[in-house]
């Protein structure tokens, strides 16, 4: 079927990329939608009008679309450095104290799910690559979903789109559960029974450094020479290793670490501006990713894939809550860790503020970060073992 807006309408379709992307961003920023995020607005927004034969649709068809392929073949590659140059492990390490450790049993139980829900749930053909994306959003985030989606060769799969829309319904019913945990009377047994509060209203973020031309100009410099070295990388390693996974986003991420640990004091001004660009890159690829979606096939395999969501999180809060006590986790401990887990630094950080614990919201914010740097690993190992 054509579409009204052709492929070759370059900057027409880029225009509806961008505005789809712009829309997300504002409708999550403005609660238009309440919880719902911005995610999976832009992608809706793009697949409607996919649908509706007004942009052209982005698989299925035998028409290449310039535009979608530009993004596939240049945004990720550049955004993944992007949001990694504020990774420092360092730092995470030294200031996350015992939520590291919760996060780290969090990941732990993640994994575990995963495998019991790919021997309970049946995801036809391509079930160890959409347990592996599964896997990496859920110890880490959408950054994770998507690199492993691309490292797998798994992002034009229907299962790719569709997995995105369950995740975030999900993981939005989850955070709401965890906010009704410390009310839930009969799990305190459960918890270690010294639970501190912070009543100190100051902010331990501090002021982050505004966005500024030098500052664009450098990260850019930065990401898109981190992604040419790890594109011109990725074919010899391939051959040498004999594989047939596409490794030059693994090799991105290692590279985009080793430079953040390197010099993490001179990269640190730059946090605010590389993070802002790289996480708009991103949503402009879930808009490409939403013009590639049938929102049919997505109510078709929905069901199976939100009860492979459930038995992972399930799974998850049992492990944590049943380690609880080993490791002397508080009930804010295991909620906030979680939360990171599911959800990422952007709902954890806001989530241990609401529940008074201030003195976690950086701690909250590193390990959401960790997710992201390990993320992307454990959801490739594990569609590699369930392959």
């Amino acid at each position: 079927m054509n579409s009204l807006i052709s492929a070759d309408q370059h900057f027409i379709v880029l225009t509806l990329v961008v505005a789809a992307a712009a829309f997300g961003i504002w409708a999550e920023h403005k609660k238009w939608f309440g919880k719902v995020s911005g995610i999976l607005v832009t992608m809706i927004s793009m697949s409607l009008l996919a649908m509706a034969g007004i942009v052209p649709v982005g698989s299925g068809t035998a028409v290449s679309v310039p535009v979608y392929d530009m993004v596939f073949d240049y945004f990720i590659p550049i955004s993944i450095p992007l949001l990694l140059l504020s990774s420092n492990i360092v730092k995470i390490i030294k200031e996350s104290g015992k939520l590291l450790v919760a996060f780290v049993i969090g990941a732990i139980g993640v994994v575990i799910g995963c495998f019991i829900a790919f021997f309970i749930i049946d995801l036809g053909d391509d079930a160890g690559n959409t347990a592996g994306v599964i896997a990496a959003t859920l110890v880490g985030g959408s950054i994770n979903f998507v690199a492993t989606g691309e490292t797998l060769n798994f992002s034009t799969n229907p299962y790719f789109s569709a997995t995105i829309a369950v995740d975030n319904f999900a993981a939005n019913l989850y955070v709401l559960f965890l906010f009704l945990v410390p009310a839930l009377a009969f799990l305190k047994r459960f918890w270690s029974p010294t639970i501190v509060e912070n009543t100190d209203e100051s902010t331990e973020q501090g002021e982050q450094a505004p966005v500024t031309m030098e500052r664009i100009a450098v990260a850019l410099f930065l990401a898109i020479g981190i992604a040419a070295l790890g594109g011109w990388l990725a074919p010899f390693i391939q051959q040498i290793i004999g594989t047939e996974l596409n490794l030059s986003i693994l090799l991105i991420t290692l590279l985009a670490l080793l430079v953040a640990n390197l010099f993490p004091a001179r990269l640190k001004p730059l946090e605010n501006t590389s993070f802002s660009i790289g996480l708009w890159m991103m949503y402009a690829f879930l808009a490409v990713i939403g013009a590639s979606t049938n929102i049919y096939e997505v109510l078709k395999v929905g069901p199976s894939l939100l009860l492979f969501y459930l038995i992972i999180m399930v799974f998850h809060f049992l492990f944590l809550m049943a380690t609880a006590r080993l490791f002397k986790l508080n009930v804010y401990d295991v909620i906030v860790a979680s939360a990171a887990n599911i959800m990422g630094p952007s709902v954890a950080a806001p989530m241990a503020a609401s529940l008074g614990q201030k003195r976690m919201v950086t701690p909250a914010i590193l390990v959401g970060i960790l997710g992201y740097v390990i993320g992307t690993f454990i959801g490739v190992s594990i569609a590699i073992a369930l392959t």
